[in-house]
């Protein structure tokens, strides 16, 4: 009996889903774009690199001069910034800057950030779908909808999207270097972490965290990736505009002046007045210690302690005394749903229970006290921005047992069964 290989060409059945798919996505684009149209002021994040790339490439301003703010600031605001408003001061490395080039060929700046706006909200969606990845997390149908809601609808994800931060296209990638390592597609895992070494606040203790594990670990085609696309940008660069490095050095020292965003230690100090910058520095403390014992320990242990390391370092983040915003909160759904899918697996009879309770209570929770409680006092805001870091770290330290160890007795298995 002859045995046919399977024929790798396409069925009609195939192309038929193809076909819709791709429809799917093009009304789909279609919709989000002209909705992103009618957002109200803001893309400030967007507009300030469109406006040095464009002010760079046809106006030949130096793109980290005074000239980007004023601008950037009658876009967003209407006036110049005042004490509290971000000013909107270009910060971001020139060879990441060239990959904003594209954009700046496009005159309407209402138009660039509908644009980058529809790409922020796919770059949304893969960071959903590749947490959910990366997880292992088999759900059922409807609770990955909620999930998947949760995850455009939250406050921080809609935070995000009004300031068309690229927060959220690093999110995207951090989830990709963690899923690319486990997959062992090392140089992809390089090159992505080549282009997210910007935006400081939102993830350097991630990145320095993976490119150790990647040195301890002896993976050098990681760095064979990033030193490769990082090389060409660079040479890029410095053939483009020679100087680049004081001016943009000076002009991420005078963004770190400005007066804006959150600190743990404003932040308590805002909620209690009295003890609250102690308060503050306790928590700081405490987290520091418990970041080096963790990253002392995954050296020694397997994949699964890494993620969750590494799910750590992104939620602790914003607790570690770097200035913050809350469109930066946005990424930590990765260690978000790390703890679901742990609690999901754990608690197997009660978990969708469990699962809606706490996307219910963390969806709520920051839009109640942002509509109803920040008019009428200011301190609501400072517990937005603790809320979601401080929820995520104690999720990730209730559910550490169960995340980095398999079940060694009988009783443990008893107890995930039930």
């Amino acid at each position: 009996m002859n045995f046919k290989p399977p024929s790798r060409s396409l069925t009609t059945r195939d192309k038929l889903f193809i076909t819709v798919v791709v429809l799917l996505i093009i009304a789909v684009s279609i919709g989000l774009y002209s909705l992103n149209l009618a957002f109200p002021k803001g893309g400030g994040e967007i507009l300030r690199h469109w406006v040095g790339a464009r002010s760079f490439a046809f106006d030949h301003i130096d793109p980290y001069s005074a000239h980007v703010p004023d601008v950037v600031q009658n876009l967003v605001y209407g006036r110049n910034a005042v004490s509290g408003e971000k000013p909107y001061i270009l910060d971001t490395p020139f060879h990441l800057l060239l990959l904003y080039l594209p954009l700046s060929l496009l005159s309407d700046p209402w138009v660039v950030r509908a644009i980058y706006t529809l790409i922020l909200e796919w770059a949304l969606f893969g960071l959903a779908y590749l947490s959910l990845r990366l997880a292992g997390w088999k759900a059922p149908p409807w609770i990955v909808s909620l999930f998947f809601l949760f995850s455009f609808l939250n406050f921080y994800s809609y935070q995000a999207l009004l300031e068309a931060s690229p927060v959220l296209l690093l999110g995207f990638f951090y989830a990709a270097i963690l899923l690319a390592l486990r997959n062992e597609q090392d140089e992809l895992a390089g090159a992505l972490l080549a282009v997210s070494l910007y935006f400081w606040e939102a993830g350097l203790p991630f990145v320095i965290f993976v490119i150790w594990h990647c040195y301890k670990r002896g993976y050098t085609r990681v760095f064979a990736g990033f030193g490769m696309l990082t090389f060409v940008l660079l040479v890029s660069s410095f053939l483009i505009y020679p100087n680049w490095l004081i001016p943009y050095l000076r002009a991420g020292m005078n963004d770190l002046r400005a007066g804006y965003g959150f600190t743990i230690v404003t932040a308590f100090s805002n909620l209690l007045p009295a003890y609250g910058q102690y308060f503050a520095w306790g928590i700081l403390v405490l987290l520091i210690f418990s970041l080096g014992y963790e990253w002392n320990a995954a050296t020694r242990s397997d994949e699964r302690r890494f993620y969750w390391v590494a799910s750590l370092f992104i939620a602790s983040t914003p607790l570690l005394g770097l200035r913050s915003e809350m469109s930066n909160l946005s990424i930590l759904i990765i260690p978000f749903v790390f703890i679901l899918s742990v609690v999901s697996d754990r608690w197997s009879r009660m978990a969708n229970g469990l699962v809606f309770i706490t996307l219910l209570l963390v969806w709520l929770t920051p839009w109640a006290l942002e509509l109803f409680i920040l008019p009428e006092f200011e301190w609501a805001e400072s517990a937005v921005f603790l809320f979601y870091p401080i929820l995520t770290v104690v999720g990730l330290y209730w559910v550490r047992w169960w995340a980095i160890r398999p079940p060694r007795i009988w009783a443990d298995e008893l107890s995930r069964i039930s």
